[in-house]
C-alpha cells in the first residue's frame, strides 16, 4: 500500500510541474515541441516509481500452488478414461487402469509417472503396452487380472 501511496505522490507532483512549464511555454511556433516534451515528461513520471516496486506481495502463484499442490486427481482420470477408450476401440474390453501423476503449476507440465494397466489372460501383455505406446506415447506397465 505504500507504493501505491508514493506513486499517486509522484504523479501528482509531476503533474503539477507540467501544468506550471505548459503555462511558461512561448505561444508560437514551439509550441508543439514544448508539448510533446510535457507530455513525454508526465508518461515518464507514470514509469518512473515501477522501478522501485517490489511485487512480491502481488504473486499469487504460491497460493494457487498450494491450493492445488496433491490434487493431480483429475489428471489422472483424464489419462485413465483416455487409455480406456483407446483399448476399447482396439477391441480390448475388461481392463482396470491406474495411474499416478505429478503436476508441476509453474512450468503447466504434467508428469506421468506411471500407468497401470491390468487386462484379462485373454490379451497379449505386449501388443496391450505396444498400443497404447503407439496410440498415446506412454509406456505403460501392462499386467494380467490374475497377477
Amino acid at each position: 500500500m505504500e507504493f501505491v501511496k508514493e506513486w499517486c505522490l509522484c504523479v501528482c507532483i509531476s503533474l503539477i510541474v507540467a501544468v506550471i512549464f505548459s503555462l511558461f511555454t512561448p505561444k508560437g511556433s514551439m509550441n508543439g515541441f514544448y508539448k510533446i516534451l510535457i507530455s513525454f515528461f508526465v508518461f515518464i513520471s507514470f514509469l518512473y516509481p515501477l522501478k522501485n516496486a517490489d511485487f512480491g506481495g502481488f504473486d499469487i502463484s504460491d497460493t494457487v500452488i498450494a491450493e492445488n499442490e496433491n490434487n493431480a486427481s483429475p489428471y489422472c482420470e483424464m489419462i485413465n478414461s483416455e487409455v480406456k477408450s483407446t483399448l476399447k476401440s482396439k477391441g480390448i474390453t475388461g481392463i482396470s487402469v491406474s495411474s499416478d501423476v505429478s503436476v508441476d503449476y509453474n512450468s503447466s507440465e504434467i508428469d506421468i509417472k506411471k500407468v497401470t494397466v491390468s487386462v484379462s489372460d485373454g490379451y497379449d501383455k505386449n501388443e496391450v503396452k505396444k498400443i497404447i505406446f503407439d496410440s498415446l506415447g506412454i509406456t505403460a506397465e501392462v499386467n494380467g487380472i490374475g497377477d
